[in-house]
C-alpha cells in the first residue's frame, strides 16, 4: 500500500483506482455472507471450521499449509518492499533492513501477542496516513497546483477492452479482483479479529466501517503515484524512463529524498509510514502463523498440553516463522518486476482455490473433501503453469503508459542531492543509457509486429486475472467432483449457510415475515446435532480456550 500501489499509479496510471469496486464489493460479501456463518463459532483457528464441517482434518491439514506458505511469502514480500525504500532514503543494504525488521517483530509479537498487534495497528495507521497526506500535499504544490496534476495522461480512465492480456482494465480491476481482496476475509488475520468482537452485529459493522477507510487509503496510494509523475513531468524528467531510478520499486523513496531534502525530519516520517505499514503487516502475520501452529498442529496432537507450556512453544514457533519468512525475503529480492505484481502473482496460486473452499463449504451442502481438494488442486496448478509461463517464457512485458519527458534528466547527473541515490539503481553509465534507449527505439520501429505463438498468448493474461481463474476452475471442478463423490453423512448445521437464518434472522431478528413468534434460528436442531456427535461439542469450550 505504501511503496507498491504508488509506483503502479506512476507507470500505469490511475486506472488502478479501480480496485477500490472489487474491495468494497468482497468487503460487503464478507460482512454478509463470511462473517455471520463463522463468528458464532468462536474458533481459535480458521482451519478449525473444515473440521466441523466435514469430520475430519484432511482439508484442514492442506489448507493449513497453504494458508501458512502464503503468510510466509506475503511477509517476505513485504520486507523486501521495505529494504528497497531504506536502502534508497537511508543508504541502510537491504540485507540489514530484512534481517532487523523480521527480528524486531518476531520479539515484540512473541512478547505482546495479539493485544500488542492490534493496538500497534492502531498507531501505524495513524503514521500511514500522515504520511500519505504530506506526499500528496507537498507534490501537489511542487507540480505547480491540482490542474498540472491531473492534466497528465496518467488522469486517464479510458481503457475498459475485454482483452484480457491488457494489464489493467476497467473489469479486471474491478470484478477479476474481487478473489484477492476476499481472501483477506478467510485469512487467519482477519478471523482473529473478527473472533475477538462481542457480537455478529459488531464482526459486520467492522467491515462496513472498514470498506470505506480502506477505499480512501488505496486511493491516496494510487493518487500519490499520479501527484509523483506529474512533479517529475513538471521538472522534464520522467526518473522511470531516464534511467535514474531502474527499479520501479524505488520510485517513492527516491521522491522523497528529493521532496523533503530540505524539510529535515519529514523523510523520517517517511519512513515512519512505511516502517508502520511493514511491522502491521508483519505482526499480524507472525500472530496468525502463530495461532495456526498452535491450534491446527500442536494441541490435535497434544490436547493436553498446559497453558503455559502452550505459550513457552507458541513464543518460540513465532521467532521460527520470522527466520523463514527471512530466508523467503531474500529470495524474493531476485525476482524481476514491481512488488505489487510479484506478490498478487504468487497469492493467487492458491487465493482462488482456498476461497473455493470457504465458499463451497458453508453454500453448498452436497460438497465433499475429496472434491473440493481436487478442485483446488487443479486450480492451483493451472494458476502455478500460467505464472511459470509468465515467467520463464519468451512474453513480452507488459505495455506501460508512455514515458514522460527525459530531456532534464541531466540534473540528477550533474551534482544533485540525490545524485548518490541515483546512481545506486542504475545499471550503465549515462552514455550508455542514451543509447541504450535510442537503440532499443530504433530496433522496435525497424522491427515491425511479431506473431505471437497460442501460449504466447495464454502467458500474456495479466495477472490480475489469475485469482479469478484460479476461483472459478476450482469451483467448477469441485462441484462436480463432489457430485460425483458420496456425500457426507452428518452435516453440522451450524457449519452451513441459510438466507433466513444469517441474513434476514441477523437483520431483523424476529418478525421479518410478519410472524413475531417464528424463532430466529435453529438452536434446537443445532443442539441436537451437537449431542450426538462428541467431535463437535469443543466448539462451545473454545472461550474457554482463548
Amino acid at each position: 500500500m505504501v511503496l507498491a500501489f504508488p509506483a503502479e499509479g506512476y507507470v500505469y496510471g490511475m486506472m488502478y483506482l479501480f480496485m477500490a469496486i472489487s474491495g468494497g464489493i468482497a468487503n460487503i460479501f464478507s460482512a454478509f455472507f463470511v462473517v455471520p456463518v463463522f463468528h458464532p463459532l468462536k474458533l481459535t483457528s480458521i482451519y478449525e471450521y473444515l473440521n466441523l464441517r466435514y469430520g475430519d482434518n484432511i482439508l484442514r491439514n492442506v489448507t493449513m499449509i497453504i494458508g501458512v506458505i502464503y503468510y510466509l511469502f506475503y511477509m517476505g514480500t513485504v520486507t523486501y518492499g521495505t529494504s528497497v525504500a531504506l536502502e534508497v532514503v537511508m543508504g541502510i543494504p537491504f540485507w540489514a533492513t530484512i534481517i532487523g525488521y523480521i527480528t524486531l517483530t518476531a520479539i515484540y509479537t512473541s512478547i505482546g501477542g495479539i493485544r500488542a498487534v492490534i493496538w500497534t495497528d492502531c498507531f501505524q495507521f495513524v503514521i500511514m496516513v500522515t504520511g500519505f497526506v504530506a506526499i500528496i500535499v507537498k507534490g501537489t504544490i511542487d507540480a505547480g497546483g491540482p490542474g498540472v496534476v491531473i492534466s497528465t495522461d496518467r488522469f486517464s480512465f479510458k481503457e475498459f477492452s475485454a482483452d484480457p492480456r491488457i494489464r489493467y482494465t476497467f473489469w479486471n480491476l474491478s470484478f477479476g479482483s474481487i478473489i484477492f481482496w476476499l481472501y483477506n476475509s478467510y485469512s487467519q488475520a482477519a478471523m482473529q479479529r473478527v473472533f475477538s468482537t462481542p457480537n455478529v452485529r459488531a464482526a459486520r459493522n467492522l467491515y462496513l466501517i472498514c470498506c470505506p477507510i480502506y477505499n480512501l487509503i488505496l486511493i491516496m496510494a494510487v493518487l500519490e503515484g499520479g501527484v509523483i509523475y506529474a512533479y517529475y513531468y513538471s521538472k522534464g524528467c520522467d526518473i522511470n524512463g531516464g534511467g535514474i531510478v531502474d527499479n520501479v520499486n524505488a520510485i517513492i523513496p527516491f521522491t522523497i529524498m528529493e521532496l523533503f531534502n530540505n524539510h529535515p525530519g519529514l523523510p523520517g516520517l517517511f519512513i515512519a509510514a512505511l516502517s508502520s505499514a511493514a511491522f502491521s503487516t508483519l505482526s499480524s502475520c507472525l500472530s496468525s502463523l502463530t495461532a495456526i501452529a498452535y491450534e491446527d498442529v500442536i494441541k490435535v496432537r497434544y490436547p493436553n498440553l498446559k497453558p503455559v507450556f502452550g505459550t513457552k512453544i507458541s513464543k518460540i514457533m513465532t521467532l521460527v516463522f520470522g527466520a523463514v519468512a527471512m530466508g523467503l525475503a531474500f529470495i524474493i529480492s531476485v525476482l524481476p518486476g514491481s512488488i505489487q505484481a510479484i506478490s498478487q502473482s504468487i497469492f493467487a496460486c492458491v487465493d482462488g482455490p482456498m476461497c473455493m473452499i470457504f465458499i463451497l463449504s458453508p453454500m453448498f451442502k452436497r460438497s465433499t473433501t475429496k472434491g473440493l481438494l481436487t478442485g483446488a488442486i487443479v486450480g492451483m496448478v493451472v494458476v502455478m503453469w500460467l505464472n511459470m509461463g509468465k515467467l520463464f517464457f519468451s512474453v513480452e512485458d507488459d505495455q506501460s503508459l508512455p514515458y514522460g519527458p527525459t530531456h532534464n534528466c541531466d540534473i540528477y547527473r550533474d551534482g544533485n542531492v540525490t545524485t548518490t541515490m541515483a546512481y545506486k539503481y542504475l545499471n550503465v553509465s549515462n552514455s550508455e543509457t542514451t543509447s541504450l534507449i535510442i537503440n532499443t527505439t530504433l530496433t522496435v520501429d525497424q522491427s515491425g509486429p511479431q506473431m505471437k505463438t497460442f501460449f504466447q498468448h495464454i502467458y500474456s493474461i495479466s495477472y490480475v486475472w489469475f485469482s479469478m481463474i484460479g476461483f472459478i476452475l476450482s469451483m467448477a471442478v469441485g462441484i462436480v467432483a463432489s457430485l460425483l463423490t458420496a456425500p457426507p453423512t452428518n452435516v453440522n448445521p451450524m457449519t452451513l449457510f441459510s438466507w433466513d437464518k444469517h441474513i434476514k434472522g441477523e437483520l431483523c431478528g424476529r418478525g421479518c415475515d410478519g410472524d413475531e413468534n417464528r424463532p430466529r434460528t435453529s438452536v434446537d436442531e443445532e443442539m441436537k446435532f451437537l449431542s450426538k456427535n462428541d467431535g463437535t461439542k469443543s466448539v462451545f469450550n473454545m472461550n474457554d480456550d482463548i
